[in-house]
């Protein structure tokens, strides 16, 4: 969101700028009233006798009013003339660096990563130099937003946002206009990672004091879109369709494009959960068309995937997969465009000074003229053989080594290689999330098509599951059709999440059956805690043993589906057969918490046990959290 970074325009610097009131009810309309702030600026800027501070402040306004009509193309043209108005040495500081930060945040969302990284880490090195708390906090949160909305990492912005709501509390002004959009981008962040319990209370703090500011009315608009959403995810989505239908008109007479797009996709899905996936195709449909001219990469690929799900309601597989196809390579290019300024850079380095063919060439070139220059050119042919034996043996045991580690078929890390990655994951002693995925029906896939098209399915199961996981997660083949997924550092919400998102990303997969036709593949999943008890050791076997009997829940719940058990700071000491032999009593003592994407049956002790004591009613009384 932009709302903490419009702030106010220099502020008592800026008091004697001429055209000073216009300026800030263009910063005012920005986002509330793009056209209209346009048209405030455009004037302004065409003045002959406009000062130059005065057109930095105009300029960034334009820019932002660009991003409020959808616009980010022309946000990045307006990003780079207002790089060049900066360098006059008159502007006051404040004027210059919260202009550099409304750069940053034009460049961030037309495409320009690096630009906008550049000028942030410039920002933040004065702003610590500065002592300014104020400056300091619109850094973290300028970067809280590149980390969270360009780079679609949530999960890094908050410890960015988290500071700069304590400093900004310290301040003791909670009730200013950036006080409460920080408040609202914290929440932000809390409902991205799905932690809905934390983000809707700040999202109702955020809402009831933005009802003095007429200015907040986009922010006022979209918390309530952010608030139908936890409803639909709760369970309500009638209650979730009535709120979006209202906002939409809201949307639009405000001219806050992207808020109607996002809204317009979760109205969709709040129809796709009442099973009126032909009401929601055209409302998606035209919600990803927005996206498109609005030129918002991320919502373009949520817009695919809310596509493909509706064309799966709706029994269309073709239309299925060439959405979701189209969504990972939206996924691919988009992570090409944010980092390929930042790899190249790493790359020319390697270039020049990692090559080892080029090292051993130097090497040998030195060496060869020293040994003829005092007439040994034997012994360097000699040295040069050696040498040459030498490389080879290590590259030999280099390879070995990495054959040893790798499952030749996916090129994921295989069982022995996981089993290290898994206690190096939980060295810093935080709790990490194992998951447990195996392909559905996967003997039919062998027995009717062949092990060529087994083989694959699993080659793109794997592949999926790497594209679908972040760059630190462990990802495995632990065997046959078996995969396993380790995240570091997370919680019982975000372990249930991605669950979710890597069913959905599996679901979403066609293979091609060598028949002419595609075959659809979908996985089930067992999810644990590791340790699974928060103060527990930390042995990977009992986490594997508890999340392959909730992966055997998810089967026996009608397949492509994932079944989580988490084990709660009441449950420290407990014996984890115990649990795995009696959930329902583990439950009922607070010991545990269970979840799965659909209601299951936990009533057998274990995936191989016989005649155990039934608690499926103990787990269908309301004591899970569906996630």
């Amino acid at each position: 969101m932009l709302f903490l970074l419009l702030g106010s325009s220099g502020g008592a610097a800026a008091q004697g700028v001429p055209h000073l009131a216009d300026i800030q009810r263009c910063e005012r309309l920005a986002l509330v009233r793009p056209a209209e702030s346009i048209q405030i600026a455009k004037p302004l800027l065409a003045r002959q006798d406009l000062s130059n501070e005065a057109r930095v402040m105009v300029t960034a306004c334009l820019g932002l009013a660009r991003l409020g009509e959808g616009r980010a193309e022309m946000a990045g043209a307006v990003a780079q003339e207002l790089l060049s108005l900066l360098d006059d040495p008159q502007l006051s500081d404040r004027v210059r660096w919260q202009s550099q930060l409304r750069a940053a945040l034009l460049f961030n969302r037309s495409g320009k990563i690096q630009d906008a990284m550049d000028l942030l880490a410039q920002v933040q090195a004065e702003a610590v130099k500065s002592g300014d708390p104020k400056r300091q906090i619109a850094v973290l949160v300028a970067i809280g937003h590149l980390r969270s909305q360009d780079f679609d990492d949530p999960e890094g912005a908050l410890a960015y946002f988290r500071q700069a709501y304590g400093l900004d509390r310290r301040l003791g002004q909670p009730s200013g206009v950036p006080s409460i959009a920080l408040g609202h981008d914290l929440a932000y962040t809390l409902f991205l990672l799905k932690r809905y319990d934390e983000a809707d209370p700040l999202l109702a703090e955020a809402d009831a004091l933005a009802a003095g500011f007429p200015e907040l009315v986009s922010m006022r608009h979209r918390i309530a879109s952010h608030r139908a959403e936890i409803r639909r995810v709760g369970g309500e989505p009638r209650e979730a369709e009535a709120s979006l239908r209202t906002l939409l008109g809201k949307f639009r007479e405000t001219g806050d494009v992207p808020g109607e797009i996002v809204a317009s996709q979760r109205l969709a899905r709040s129809l796709l959960d009442q099973q009126r996936a032909q009401e929601a195709r055209p409302i998606a449909e035209q919600a990803l068309a927005g996206a498109e001219r609005a030129g918002m990469p991320m919502e373009q690929r949520d817009g695919l995937y809310l596509l493909a799900d509706i064309a799966i309601a709706l029994g269309d597989a073709g239309a299925a997969a060439d959405y979701a196809g189209r969504a990972r390579a939206l996924d691919r290019a988009d992570g090409r465009e944010k980092t390929a300024q930042q790899l190249a850079r790493l790359q020319a380095q390697a270039a020049r000074e990692l090559q080892p063919e080029q090292i051993l060439a130097r090497q040998d070139a030195a060496r060869t003229r020293l040994l003829r220059d005092i007439g040994l050119g034997v012994l360097a042919v000699v040295a040069l053989v050696a040498l040459v034996l030498l490389v080879r043996t290590r590259r030999q045991k280099h390879r070995l080594a990495e054959l040893s580690t790798t499952d030749p078929l996916t090129g994921l890390a295989n069982r022995r290689a996981a089993d290290g990655a898994l206690r190096a994951l939980t060295a810093d002693g935080r709790r990490a999330a194992l998951l447990l995925l195996d392909v559905d029906a996967f003997k039919t896939i062998n027995d009717r098509f062949g092990h060529d098209i087994g083989d694959g399915a699993l080659v793109e199961v794997a592949r999926c599951l790497r594209a679908a996981c972040d760059a630190g997660d462990v990802v495995a083949r632990w065997g046959g059709e078996e995969f396993l997924v380790a995240r570091g550092d997370t919680s019982q919400a975000a372990a249930f999440a991605l669950a979710e998102h890597l069913r959905r990303q599996v679901e979403r997969l066609r293979v091609d059956d060598g028949r002419g036709g595609t075959l659809p593949l979908t996985i089930s999943i067992g999810v644990a805690a590791l340790p699974v008890f928060p103060h527990g050791a930390p042995r990977w076997q009992e986490a594997i043993r508890v999340a392959d009997r909730a992966l055997y829940v998810a089967k026996r719940a009608g397949r492509n589906a994932w079944a989580g058990l988490w084990g709660l700071e009441a449950g420290d000491g407990v014996d984890v057969y115990s649990v795995l032999d009696h959930p329902g009593h583990a439950l009922e003592q607070g010991w545990i918490e269970i979840g799965g994407n659909r209601p299951m049956d936990w009533s057998l002790a274990r995936s191989r046990a016989v005649g155990s004591v039934p608690v499926g009613e103990a787990v269908n009384k309301g004591s899970v959290r569906r996630t």
